[in-house]
């Protein structure tokens, strides 16, 4: 589906440590938007976009989970509710969804576990089990019990032990053992589940976050290094992704 410009107002928006929860509402009716799909979002007082994961929405608003990392999220969240702006939605390619399976695992960590609600969200037949990682149980708050709501089984997971199961999620991969697993991380994270999907014949699928530029596939910034058909070669994470076969990807 092509993407869209579009107006938006900022209608809430919520502060976790460097972490916001931010709701956006249109006048007009949204176009349909993919797990894993994202939206480029424009900054005050900055030239470029921001390309921002999409985490959840409805007919008449978007929301996002959004770190305070730089100068450009940082203008963007220190806006407060009416701000108007607008966004290029949705941008790339999202999470397939396979024909007649049910036993799916979401595997995230921190801000990487936004673009997997919408998996369990927008497929309710899917018997999703989420294994969440984050260091502490405050990093989590932001998601509220979004997950609890949709999935048939949450794993909460902290380096401290504050929360949930005291270790990575990746830990929980055996005992979940699932048909296809969905993933977004941390480089370590996602080379763990690689191979874990490498050792059992698993369908992986991974969401690539990377720095973008024009988020339309032009300036080439986002190159994702890929293995396919054992040749590497170099694809756009805006426009070829930003989800990839977990398998292809060169980490």
């Amino acid at each position: 589906m092509k993407a869209e410009k579009c107006d938006l107002t900022l209608k809430s928006i919520e502060k976790f440590g460097n972490v916001y929860r931010v709701v956006c509402e249109s006048k007009k009716k949204l176009p349909h938007m993919a797990a894993g799909q994202f939206a480029h979002i424009k900054v005050p007082n900055r030239e470029l976009r921001r390309p921002i994961c999409i985490y959840d929405n409805t007919d008449t608003t978007v929301s996002f989970i959004i770190a305070s990392v730089g100068a450009g999220t940082e203008a963007f969240t220190a806006q407060k509710p009416g701000a108007e702006f607008d966004a290029l939605l949705p941008l790339g390619n999202g999470f397939p969804i396979l024909p007649d399976v049910t036993n799916v695992a979401l595997l995230g960590g921190g801000t990487g576990c936004a673009p997997l609600l919408k998996i369990a969200k927008d497929n309710p037949s899917l018997n999703c089990t989420a294994l969440l990682g984050f260091p502490n149980a405050a990093a989590r708050e932001v998601y509220k019990d979004d997950f609890d709501k949709v999935c048939d089984r949450v794993c909460y997971c902290t380096d401290d032990g504050s929360f949930g199961y005291h270790g990575y999620p990746t830990e929980l991969l055996t005992e979940i053992a699932p048909d296809v697993l969905y993933v977004c991380g941390a480089p370590g994270m996602m080379k763990t589940a690689q191979k874990f999907c490498a050792d059992r014949g698993t369908v992986g699928f991974a969401s690539t976050e990377q720095r973008m530029g024009c988020g339309v596939g032009a300036c080439l910034v986002c190159s994702v290094r890929i293995n396919r058909d054992g040749k590497e070669k170099l694809l756009r994470a805006c426009a070829d992704g930003p989800v990839f076969a977990l398998e292809e990807l060169v980490l």
